[in-house]
Order: C-alpha cells, then sequence, then structure tokens
C-alpha cells in the first residue's frame, strides 16, 4: 500500500485536517436539518488508483452521491456518500412528508441533495483553504447513483491511466440518529497535490 512512502507525522497531519474539515462540514449539515450531526475519526488511507476497487468492492448496495471536484491549487474529488435509505429519510426531511407517497427519487429530491451537497462540500473545502492557506475551491455539484464500485469507477477512471498515481483517501462517517441518516465524506487527491497539501498544512500547523 502506499502509505509507506508517508511518514506517521504526515498521516498524523492528514487526519487532524480531515477532523477539522468534516467537523465544519458536519455543522453546516446539522444547521441545515436542525439536527445534532455525530461524527466519527477520519480514516485516512494513501492508496495506489488500483488498490480504490478494494475500499468498495465488498458493498454491492446501491448509493446515492454528490460529488464535486476540487479546483484550484489541488486537484481532488469530494463525495457526499449515502446509502439509498438515508437518502430518502433525507429527502422527507427536506421535501416533506408527501415524499413518502412515491418512494423514488425526484427531481425536487435531486436538487435538495445537491444543494446539501454543495453546502456540506463547499464548507469542507473553504476549511481545509483556511487551515492550509491554499486556494481551494469546489465544481459545481453532480448528482451520481448506483453501485458503489460504478460511481468509484466513473470518478477515478481518468487516474487509470496513471500506473503510480496514487490517492489520499479521507473517509469520515456521520449520523443523525433520531432520522436514521448516515453518510460518509469522501476526499481524494492526486499525488502532487498530497505534497503541495502536507508542506502548507505543516507549515500552518506549526504556528
Amino acid at each position: 500500500m502506499a502509505s509507506k512512502n508517508y511518514s506517521k507525522k504526515e498521516l498524523d497531519i492528514l487526519k487532524e485536517v480531515g477532523n477539522i474539515c468534516a467537523g465544519n462540514a458536519s455543522i453546516a449539515l446539522g444547521q441545515i436539518l436542525f439536527k445534532k450531526i455525530d461524527l466519527e475519526t477520519p480514516v485516512v488511507q494513501i492508496l495506489n488508483i488500483h488498490e480504490l476497487a478494494k475500499v468498495v468492492n465488498n458493498d454491492e448496495h446501491t448509493i446515492v452521491a454528490i460529488h464535486m471536484e476540487t479546483l484550484g491549487a489541488v486537484s481532488g474529488h469530494v463525495l457526499l456518500l449515502f446509502s439509498e435509505k438515508s437518502a430518502y429519510n433525507l429527502m422527507q426531511i427536506l421535501v416533506g412528508k408527501t415524499f413518502q407517497k412515491t418512494r423514488f427519487i425526484t427531481q425536487i429530491g435531486i436538487s435538495s441533495l445537491k444543494e446539501i451537497g454543495n453546502i456540506v462540500i463547499s464548507s469542507y473545502l473553504s476549511t481545509l483553504s483556511s487551515v492550509s492557506r491554499l486556494a481551494v475551491f469546489p465544481s459545481c455539484p453532480q448528482f451520481m447513483e448506483g453501485l458503489p464500485s460504478s460511481v468509484f469507477k466513473s470518478i477515478f477512471g481518468a487516474f487509470q491511466q496513471h500506473k503510480d498515481a496514487s490517492l489520499i483517501l479521507i473517509e469520515t462517517i456521520f449520523t443523525e440518529r433520531i432520522t436514521s441518516v448516515t453518510g460518509k465524506f469522501f476526499i481524494a487527491f492526486d499525488s502532487e497535490s498530497m505534497k503541495n497539501i502536507l508542506k502548507a498544512c505543516e507549515k500552518q500547523l506549526k504556528k
């Protein structure tokens, strides 16, 4: 695994940055839903692109994802992932009880989820930019639905062309227990962007 190329200190820095970013993003989500969001400690993995499939191959249930690219000083992708059940529960909160009658994702539901993704992911990246002092901003949100392996392949397929490409994968699980909404943040950067982030964050965290 590619993590052997990074020291424990560097991985700790990435975990700390991921924790700060996910914390602010979960606060933004909680403010939208008027709910308390519980957050787990981020898991940081440094993966070769061909190891990415191992992360998702064990899950064969359909997921709903909001995807945004990171633009500016770093190149990467941010995903806000929900199971179908959690996505339906979230849309019911956002759209209202009438959503129960349809039980499929309507255009209004998709727009609501994209807006949630836009606010939450933008908060995540804004925090990353503040911590690192790097210019990082998001693209427009994209809605995706399907098996995890298909969703990840669609997003990271371009990396497959680079045999030595590595990704930082920061996974954070968040939960709203009353309405049973559970989701994940996945943020992935290429190896060059990782170097820039580590260098910038290490400098800022020393202050």
